[in-house]
C-alpha cells in the first residue's frame, strides 16, 4: 500500500489541495494527515471538510485541540490564539465535535504515527534533537515512526549501537536492523529554508519499504486571510476582518523571517531563565543542563539578541534527561538567553544542573 504523510495544514485548501492532487499522481492509495488540519490560515471550514472527504485517517494536533476546546491554547502565542478563536466560530458544531474526537496516534501498515510525538501524544513535545527522538525510540517498538508539529521535514535513525543521529530530509529503503522518525514537513505552513519556502510531504509504500520525500512550490499569498465577512460567521463582521488582516500578516512574518519576532514567553511556564555575553569570536553556545531522574521533561528556547536587544535568531529543542547539544551562533548575536519552559503549568520539572557557555569552536 502507498500512503501518503501529510501534516500541518492549517487551514491552507489551496497548498492542500496542489499536495493531494500531487499524491494521487505519484499514485497514493491513502492519505493520512498527522494534525493541526486548523490553525493560523484562512479556511478552516474548508480544510475540514477537504480533510474529512479525502483521508484515511486524521489525528489529532494541538491546533485542532484548542479549536475543539479539548486542549488548552494559554500557551500559545497572540497569533494562534487569535485564530483558535476565529476558526472555532467558522467552523459548525458538527466540525468542532469532529476535531474533538480526532485520535492521537494510530498504526499504519506496522509505522505508528502521532501529531508531535509517542512519548506522551497529548502534551504534543517536539522531536527537535537526538535527545527527543531517543525517548520516543523508547517508547516503541516500532521501526517506522512518523510524526508533524515542528513545520520542518526530519529524519532521525537508530541502529543496533542504540545511538540516535538526525539526518536532513532524503529518501530511503528501510534497513533491516534500522529504526527511523520521519517528519514530512508542513503542507500549509512551512518555515524558510535556505531562502525558499515548499509545502512538504512524504511517500510511504509498505510493500517496498521506502520513504520518498515531496516538495511543491509554496504560494505566500494561500495563508492571507480572504475578505468573505460571512466564512467568518459573521460573528467578527468588518472589525474581525481588520484584525485577520493584520493577524495574517504576522504569520507571514512569523514563518518566513522568524529572528524578526519577539519571543515572550509566559512567566507561569517559566522553570529556570540564564543569560550569557557573546563576543564575536564565538560559533556555538551550549545550555549544559541536566533534569533529575523522574523529572518532567522542558522545552529549552535559546533567543539570541543583537547589541540593541532585537532577536537575531530562535533555537529550541526537548529535554528529557539532558542536553550539552552545541547551538550555532547567528552573526550579529552579543547576547544568548536560554529559557527552560513546562509544557503545562501542573507538571514539575527538576533541573539539577544549568551552566550554559560558549565556544569558539
Amino acid at each position: 500500500m502507498k500512503y501518503a504523510i501529510i501534516s500541518d495544514i492549517h487551514a491552507n485548501v489551496t497548498a492542500l489541495e496542489c499536495v493531494l492532487a500531487d499524491a494521487r499522481a505519484n499514485g497514493a492509495e491513502k492519505i493520512v494527515c498527522l494534525g493541526d488540519v486548523v490553525g493560523y490560515g484562512p479556511l478552516p471550514a474548508e480544510a475540514v471538510a477537504l480533510v474529512r472527504r479525502e483521508c484515511f485517517i486524521v489525528l489529532a494536533g494541538n491546533h485542532d485541540d484548542a479549536v475543539s476546546g479539548r486542549g488548552d491554547s494559554s500557551t500559545f502565542i497572540d497569533l494562534a490564539k487569535e485564530a483558535v478563536e476565529r476558526h472555532r466560530a467558522a467552523l459548525s458544531d458538527e466540525d468542532v465535535a469532529w476535531l474533538k474526537s480526532l485520535p492521537y496516534t494510530c498504526t499504519i501498515d506496522k509505522a505508528v504515527a502521532a501529531h508531535g510525538d509517542v512519548f506522551d501524544p497529548p502534551k504534543f513535545y517536539y522531536i527537535l534533537d537526538e535527545n527527543g527522538a531517543e525517548a520516543n525510540f523508547a517508547k516503541t517498538d516500532a521501526r517506522l515512526v512518523f510524526v508533524g508539529h515542528t513545520h520542518e521535514p526530519a529524519i532521525f535513525v537508530t541502529g543496533r549501537s542504540g545511538a540516535v543521529y538526525k539526518t536532513d530530509a532524503q529518501d530511503f529503503t528501510i534497513e533491516e536492523h534500522k529504526r527511523y522518525i520521519v517528519n514530512p514537513g508542513s503542507v500549509g505552513y512551512p518555515r524558510e529554508s535556505g531562502g525558499r519556502c515548499f509545502s512538504s510531504y512524504v511517500l510511504y509504500d509498505s510493500a517496498e519499504g521506502t520513504v520518498t520525500f515531496r516538495y511543491l512550490p509554496f504560494q505566500v499569498s494561500s495563508v492571507m486571510q480572504r475578505g468573505d465577512a460571512k466564512r467568518i460567521v459573521g460573528r467578527r463582521l468588518v472589525a474581525a476582518v481588520a484584525a485577520v488582516v493584520a493577524a495574517v500578516v504576522a504569520a507571514v512574518v512569523w514563518a518566513l523571517v522568524p529572528k524578526t519576532v519577539e519571543v515572550v514567553d509566559d512567566p507561569a511556564l517559566v522553570v529556570a531563565e540564564k543569560s550569557i555575553p557573546l563576543d564575536p569570536d564565538l560559533k556555538h553556545v551550549s545550555a549544559n543542563i541536566a533534569l533529575a531522574r523522574e523529572s518532567d521533561p522542558v522545552q529549552l528556547r535559546i533567543v539570541f539578541e543583537s547589541p540593541s536587544g532585537t532577536v537575531v535568531g530562535v533555537e529550541s529543542l526537548t529535554v528529557r534527561q539532558s542536553s550539552k547539544r552545541g547551538v550555532k551562533v547567528p552573526d550579529g548575536s552579543a547576547r544568548a538567553r536560554f529559557t527552560a519552559l513546562k509544557a503545562r503549568p501542573e507538571e514539575r520539572p527538576a533541573i539539577v544542573f544549568f551552566a550554559p557557555s560558549a565556544s569558539t569552536k
